[in-house]
């Protein structure tokens, strides 16, 4: 799981951060501890704050049904973004019904994308109704990362 990687100075540092700069830092910190296992490394993508179940919260619930599903298949190791979720609002100053904050994609996502130390993202089904998720599968497809369709099984 994710939180086997985190240090406490992660988790005070994220509680702190002021741009999505920071909080990438904070994520490749991680991602780079996850990468020193023999298990591929990827990231659940799919509908948050745009599309899906049609409001973060609902959303936000599903999504961490999907981490952690994921998570217990074992067969890959999981970053599960979830956690940088508190500090993505506080910095983006997100309200629900605002127009979406591409800063989160272009900075945030960029930067931990193109780290490199992500192996591969798995896509919920319903990923094409997200502003986010379609911008990480094209994005992971100019990256040639590995893009897998979330295992149906694993959710239900």
């Amino acid at each position: 799981m994710l939180e086997d990687y985190w240090t406490a100075l992660e988790s005070e540092a994220l509680k702190n951060v002021t741009t999505y700069e920071e909080a990438a830092a904070v994520a490749i910190s991680i991602l780079t501890r996850m990468n020193e296992t023999e298990k591929r490394t990827v990231q659940v993508c799919g509908p948050m704050s745009t599309g899906g179940l049609g409001s973060l919260a609902l959303n936000m619930e599903r999504f961490e049904r999907a981490v952690s599903r994921a998570q217990f298949q074992g067969e890959v190791l999981v970053f599960n973004q979830m956690p940088f979720q508190t500090a993505i609002i506080r910095i983006s100053n997100f309200k629900e019904g605002d127009p979406y904050d591409m800063g989160i994609l272009e900075i945030f996502y960029r930067l931990i994308f193109e780290s490199g130390l992500l192996h591969g993202v798995l896509f919920l089904d319903d990923w094409e109704s997200s502003v986010g998720a379609r911008w990480e599968r094209e994005t992971a497809a100019k990256l040639n990362m590995i893009i897998e369709d979330y295992p149906r099984e694993w959710l239900w």
